[in-house]
């Protein structure tokens, strides 16, 4: 959404004339769908994913690799993109281990994020902090595993990763199930895609984004 108005801003459209006129454009180069009325697009919610946030992880083999020079360094850049990108009503699923360490200070980096939290249990989300994370206002859903679908397609949502077995057959697209995992600490997103922090950048994740990866992904194997 933010940066659809940026470009319209940067293009000078200020009536609803030039905003209809410049819809089609502006979704080509943000690669967005299409919707009936610009404003559809502004008041829909998105869906984003991510896991191993960390916050309070004190060993450097952590952050280090994520490019910063310290904990603190590093918790607030992944505060920072998190809030640049997901607004206030957009669904975020935390696929494990939010923090380490400081449990009082952990729960104080997650209340500052924005979006409706569903928290999927990694091996660090120990009964205290689970306990803890019922406390936080985002957080809107604790579970072990989850199976989601987002338009046609469908998700298995854990912390690790684990065996679909739909990537190697002939099924139609839609009926694949895949799964989305964190965990591994890899800058590679695997096949069944990785959604922690290492792969992307420090940055959640839009579930449309993972689709257009994960097809042409389903495309490279066809051709094989």
């Amino acid at each position: 959404m933010k940066e659809l108005f940026e470009y319209f801003i940067e293009n000078g459209i200020d009536t609803d004339e030039e905003f209809q006129q410049a819809e089609k454009e502006a979704i080509k180069k943000l690669t967005v769908p299409a919707k009936n009325n610009i404003y559809d697009y502004y008041n829909e919610s998105k869906t984003w994913l991510t896991s191993d946030t960390h916050f309070g992880h004190q060993k450097e083999f952590l952050w280090g690799p994520r490019g910063f020079k310290s904990s603190l360094e590093h918790d607030e850049a992944v505060i920072r993109n998190w809030n640049s990108v997901v607004d206030y009503e957009d669904e975020v699923y935390v696929l494990g281990d939010l923090m380490l360490g400081d449990n009082e200070y952990g729960l104080n980096c997650i209340k500052r994020l924005s979006g409706h939290i569903h928290i999927i249990l990694g091996n660090h989300d120990t009964e205290t902090r689970i306990e803890l994370y019922k406390q936080c206002p985002n957080i809107v859903e604790i579970a072990y595993a989850k199976e989601i679908k987002i338009g046609k397609n469908y998700f298995f949502l854990c912390h690790y990763p684990v065996i679909t077995a739909n990537y190697d057959d002939q099924k139609a697209w839609a009926k694949h199930l895949i799964n989305l995992h964190g965990h591994t600490h890899l800058k590679e997103k695997f096949y069944n895609d990785n959604v922690s922090l290492d792969a992307h950048d420090c940055f959640p994740v839009e579930i449309n984004e993972i689709i257009v990866d994960i097809k042409d992904k389903k495309m490279q194997l066809d051709r094989q």
